[in-house]
């Protein structure tokens, strides 16, 4: 599972639907909430942790244009390689974020230790837990 630390710096609210902007490490991530429980309760200010899996983080070069408003370039710190899937971690501000991706998207992306690339996660899949 991947975590960071963040501040909720805005909620826009639309019936039960939250979109929650957050900043972790002087970057804005984005995430969609349902508030239908105390434990969705959030305000601007408040601190909290992203929480989300790694099977949720894709890769991309970092020319690459994509739709998902969390989108950020890292520098490849670590490949494990597996017989069908690779496990890459990226350097985040000094947190490792953790992406599966098959072996042949490894292969076709070219990624090596050292390379820049832009990662993503829909905002939809990052979870938020009160610190």
């Amino acid at each position: 599972m991947n975590i960071l630390k963040a501040t909720i710096v805005s909620i826009k609210q639309v019936d039960e639907l939250m979109l929650i902007f957050l900043d972790a490490e002087g970057i804005i991530f984005n995430s969609l909430v349902l508030k239908n429980s105390p434990e969705n309760e959030f305000e601007v200010g408040m601190c909290v942790h992203l929480i989300f899996k790694e099977t949720e983080v894709a890769l991309a070069t970092k020319e690459s244009i994509v739709s998902e408003r969390n989108g950020f370039i890292s520098k490849i710190t670590h490949i494990q390689n597996g017989k069908l899937l690779a496990n890459i971690t990226l350097d985040f501000f000094d947190n490792g974020i953790n992406a599966v991706i098959t072996k042949g998207a490894l292969h076709g992306l070219k990624c090596k230790v050292g390379d820049e690339f832009r990662w993503f996660v829909k905002a939809n899949e990052v979870t938020l837990q009160r610190i």
